[in-house]
């Protein structure tokens, strides 16, 4: 019977879900015009079977002070429960909001500092590492050339290990750059966290006189340490090669440089260089010093304990006395000691102490550069008038007292002085000009000593060459043209031995053997000179000249080898064997004529061979000939006969090694 709905007396009415009636209901107002009494009308009617409310149009309500609808109760409620619920709510979404929105800014702030953590320490780390270089990144040189000559000229042997600035040294690419690599062994690598803090100590290290250090390869098998490259080669290699012209200005120029790297050494927190020498003064390609070997004590003096003994002591000449003696730290004031030794080197463009050295050892002048003598024991420099002022310089830094030595700031003032009384136009683009004319000159000079040599050695090659091979032949060679295999109708061959050149070498030595050859065989070249023949070649006691070829001459051929047989019989006549009872050498001569191929036969020692049955005829003259007798073949004999003079005696039918019988002759004399 719930939730039914009914027709009644009255209409129709609803039961809902509980049974009590739901009745329709009308809203009335109560009209308060003038023209009301305080009776109320209907404006609108409820229905509850469509549980909608209909307002007639006509009809509106009135509120009380025209404000619109009233509620049944106070906004806030009767105990202003409704608002603090409301503020409360409003609260609640603002707190979440806030602590929502402070929760995305502080996980965005986290975010954000621990990438920049991660960042910073990444910079760190890469500016901690930023010397260690792949070894992936060096690529070798297989043919370096310099661009400037002057780096041939001063060019220094990385083999050289009585230097250490240049021992144990190669050249490569890194970063498209010509980089130096120096080679370290392990004992220099072994503290990563000491090269570490070594590096760090260099790493802002930046000035145009010191050699930039540009890291350290420690992967694979090869430690090095790469610097920059400077093509000149050091200071110590510049004033050792006397072709190289040394000028008061350049001196100063040098000195002024080595000067301002140790300045701002002495100002950096490293304090002090404390291994200046010459050898570690490098010059660029704009001949400008740079000063290496600063810093990283590890590497560097492991580096000299791999060196020589000698080389240590050498070092040590460029060490102040008071530090030979007690030991210690490096000093500035010993770095211009070391500056005053490489002045005496300037001045005298020799190595410290060199006349010392003649008749005493690097450590007796060491010894007495400990000793306290008077005047100290210093090396001997004789300076030309130019280089008083630079002579009293160096003298006053190396005096036996530290204190007594000029300061840096002392010395540039000098060098500046003494620049501009050399230097009358007191300019530095001038000063720069000037080296660079004096420069070109001085290369000129070199070049063209350089040229005249070449020629010289190009000369002695082509003559070299024209001994090998025939004139003609060895022109088209170095023209580049090929020489072709070419056939000759007739030349005439010329084979000689020294018959029992087996016994005679059983008895001399062969120091002894040589030189009698040699002088043989000497002889025989100034003889066949005067005639138009080609040596082939000599084996041994064995002697082979051709005429015919690579010239042609006709029949001439035949009577030029006939007179240099007869000249070569007559001149060895004169040698006698050594240690032997022979009175004489007895040469046994061949000769034949006839047809022959000749060609190049070889690239890498070339040879003019011939090729043919008459090559192996003359052969088998000279082998079934007699001591001290010119054997010939009928074809030759034949050819002598038609110019008329020769003598020439038949010898007969002969019995030849592949060649059966033959009628041979002897080759007797030429008439006048």
């Amino acid at each position: 019977m719930c939730n039914r709905t009914y027709d009644g007396v009255s209409g129709s009415f609803r039961l809902n879900e509980v049974g009590n009636r739901v009745i329709d209901m009308s809203v009335a107002d109560m009209r308060d015009d003038d023209q009301s009494d305080g009776t109320f009308m209907r404006v609108g009617n409820y229905s509850s079977l469509t549980h909608s409310l209909t307002m007639i149009d006509e009809y509106k309500i009135h509120w009380p002070g025209d404000d619109g609808f009233v509620s049944g109760r106070p906004v806030c409620g009767f105990n202003d429960e409704i608002c603090k619920r409301i503020a409360l709510e409003q609260d609640y979404r603002l707190a979440v909001g806030l602590s929502v929105s402070v929760g995305v800014i502080l996980l965005f702030a986290a975010i954000g500092i621990f990438v920049a953590f991660r960042m910073r320490h990444a910079q760190n780390k890469q500016l901690m590492n930023w010397w260690k270089i792949n070894q992936d990144e060096l690529h070798p040189i297989k043919s370096f050339v310099t661009k400037s000559t002057f780096s041939t000229i001063f060019h220094h042997s990385a083999t050289n290990t009585n230097d250490v600035a240049t021992s144990n040294c190669s050249i490569c690419v890194y970063k498209g750059n010509i980089v130096r690599q120096l080679f370290l062994n392990d004992a220099s690598v072994q503290s990563v966290s000491s090269l570490m803090k070594e590096f760090h100590e260099i790493r802002d290290i930046n000035h145009p006189n010191l050699l930039r250090v540009l890291g350290a390869c420690l992967e694979g098998e090869k430690k090095m340490l790469i610097t920059e490259h400077c093509p000149k080669g050091s200071l110590q290699e510049v004033l050792m090669d006397s072709k190289f012209k040394l000028d008061t200005v350049f001196s100063l120029s040098i000195l002024s440089d080595i000067v301002k790297a140790l300045g701002y050494l002495h100002k950096h927190p490293l304090r002090v260089h404390g291994r200046l020498t010459s050898d570690v003064c490098m010059i660029d390609s704009r001949f400008s010093v740079k000063v290496g070997y600063y810093g990283l004590p590890t590497v560097y003096d492991e580096i000299k304990l791999q060196s020589q003994n000698q080389t240590l002591e050498k070092d040590l000449l460029w060490v102040a006395p008071e530090l030979l003696r007690h030991g210690g730290k490096p000093t500035p004031q010993g770095d211009v000691y070391s500056l005053a030794i490489i002045m005496s080197e300037m001045l005298t463009r020799e190595e410290p102490y060199s006349n010392d050295k003649e008749y005493l050892t690097i450590k007796e002048v060491l010894s007495k550069i400990i000793e306290c003598q008077d005047p100290p024991f210093r090396p001997a420099v004789s300076a030309p008038p130019e280089m008083i002022p630079m002579e009293t310089l160096m003298k006053q830094c190396w005096q036996e007292s530290p204190e007594k030595r000029p300061s840096l700031s002392v010395i540039t003032a000098v060098l500046h002085g003494l620049m501009q009384k050399v230097n009358k136009s007191g300019g530095l683009v001038d000063n720069l000009l000037q080296r660079l004319e004096k420069y070109s000159s001085n290369l000129e000079k070199i070049v063209d000593e350089k040229v005249d040599e070449l020629r010289q050695e190009k000369q002695k090659s082509e003559e070299l060459l024209k001994q090998m091979l025939p004139a003609s032949v060895a022109d088209r060679l170095k023209a580049g043209l090929t020489v072709e295999p070419e056939f000759y109708d007739c030349v005439s061959i010329y084979f000689s031995d020294i018959v029992g050149f087996t016994e005679i070498c059983s008895i001399l030595k062969p120091v002894q053997i040589v030189n009698l050859l040699n002088d043989v065989y000497t002889c025989f070249d100034a003889v066949i000179g005067n005639y138009d023949v080609y040596k082939v070649e000599t084996i041994g006691d064995a002697y082979m000249v051709v005429s015919g070829l690579p010239s042609r001459n006709g029949s001439e051929h035949a009577r030029q080898i006939a007179r240099m047989s007869l000249a070569l019989l007559s001149v060895v006549s004169g040698f006698t064997p050594l240690n032997t009872c022979e009175d004489q050498l007895k040469l046994r001569i061949g000769l034949h004529s006839g047809p022959v191929c000749a060609g190049v036969v070889g690239l890498k020692m070339p040879r003019y061979c011939l090729f043919g049955d008459a090559v192996n005829t003359a052969s088998r003259m000279e082998s079934n000939g007699v001591e001290l007798k010119i054997h010939m073949s009928f074809n030759t004999a034949d050819i002598l006969k038609t110019f008329g003079k020769f003598i020439i005696q038949k010898r007969g039918a002969l019995e030849i090694k592949g060649k059966g019988i033959m009628e041979t002759y002897w080759l007797l004399g030429e008439e006048d």
